[in-house]
């Protein structure tokens, strides 16, 4: 469990940033989960999140447990992942059942416009 903050990208977070970000308590910094959360809910689509994790944050660097953030590296951990995503994609259709079951498809019955 985590909590997760979404910066535009692609780019590397400041060193200022990552100060922050870790002051507020946010474990992963992440570039993928918005807009498209809400816009999925906008369409009262089910919608999943998958993220890779490929890099530590420049905010970590000095501790000598963690090597400063690198293109490279960040492209490479991805590409050594893509097998396992796409099993886990896989998966993840094969278990989604046909007939949803959940509320998605009702988020906005609640909402409203009012000219106000």
């Amino acid at each position: 469990r985590g909590t997760v903050v979404v910066i535009q990208g692609p780019r590397f977070s400041t060193r200022s940033e990552s100060k922050f970000f870790r002051s507020q308590g946010w474990d992963v910094i992440n570039m993928t989960q918005y807009p498209e959360v809400a816009l999925a809910r906008e369409l009262e689509m089910c919608y999943l999140n998958i993220s890779v994790v490929t890099d530590y944050d420049v905010g970590l660097e000095g501790d000598p447990d963690v090597k400063p953030v690198a293109h490279e590296e960040v492209i490479k951990v991805f590409n050594e992942n893509v097998e396992k995503l796409r099993n886990l994609v896989s998966e993840i259709v094969k278990m989604t059942p046909v007939k949803r079951g959940c509320d998605c498809g009702k988020a906005l019955a609640g909402a409203r416009l009012s000219a106000k």
